[in-house]
């Protein structure tokens, strides 16, 4: 498989303390892509706006005041692996749209979970990302077509001479990063051996 570098801006607002303090971090991804071919379906993907806003937050006695926003990633994420997996993918602003427009299919993403395990936590010089999706395939017109339920974990490598406030927000930013990167993956896989997608691709008029 090749390997897309990806740049994009994964918006982070962390408070560690009581204080409230923001940072945008800009990071690097290696995302596999297919070698060679393409589906052969015109697709529109639909961003709801929870996916779009989303933002993670946790707040108790180890957790004070946690804010991450990770919506805009996760939209770069698709946006970067899903062209170079059908012939052509555009972004639609309602369901409404991929009917009248004639795509074939339509992906919309709905994240579901994101944990976080800290060093302090799991006793390790580790930082470890968990993130589950349903990635719902729907026809055009609205009919059902699979859901696919997809998963990515990623974890930081340990970093002795980063400073600890640094190395907190830093090594949940790498082991997000490896989560999407994992799920990016899976994404490609499964999508291109699911019985159900397959079963649908048949059943079109060639």
């Amino acid at each position: 498989m090749k390997k897309l570098s990806l740049t994009f801006f994964l918006c982070c607002l962390l408070l560690l303390t009581a204080c409230e303090q923001s940072m945008v971090l800009e990071t690097n991804l290696d995302i596999p892509q297919p070698i060679d071919t393409k589906l052969p379906l015109n697709m529109a993907i639909f961003y709801e706006e929870s996916l779009r806003e989303y933002v993670y937050t946790e707040n108790n006695d180890d957790r004070r005041n946690w804010a991450i926003t990770i919506g805009p990633s996760q939209i770069a994420i698709f946006d970067q692996v899903l062209p170079s997996m059908f012939n052509t993918i555009e972004t639609i602003n309602n369901l409404d749209e991929a009917n009248y427009q004639h795509y074939d299919a339509v992906i919309v993403p709905e994240i579901k979970d994101i944990q976080f395990a800290l060093p302090y936590e799991t006793k390790t010089k580790i930082h470890e990302t968990w993130i589950k999706y349903i990635i719902h395939i729907q026809k055009a017109d609205g009919e059902f077509i699979t859901d696919l339920n997809l998963s990515g974990y990623g974890k930081s490598l340990p970093n002795t001479s980063i400073d600890f406030l640094l190395d907190e927000r830093e090594g949940l930013v790498i082991s997000t990063n490896e989560a999407y990167r994992d799920l990016a993956a899976k994404l490609i896989v499964s999508f291109q051996s699911d019985p159900a997608i397959n079963e649908w691709i048949e059943a079109r008029p060639k």
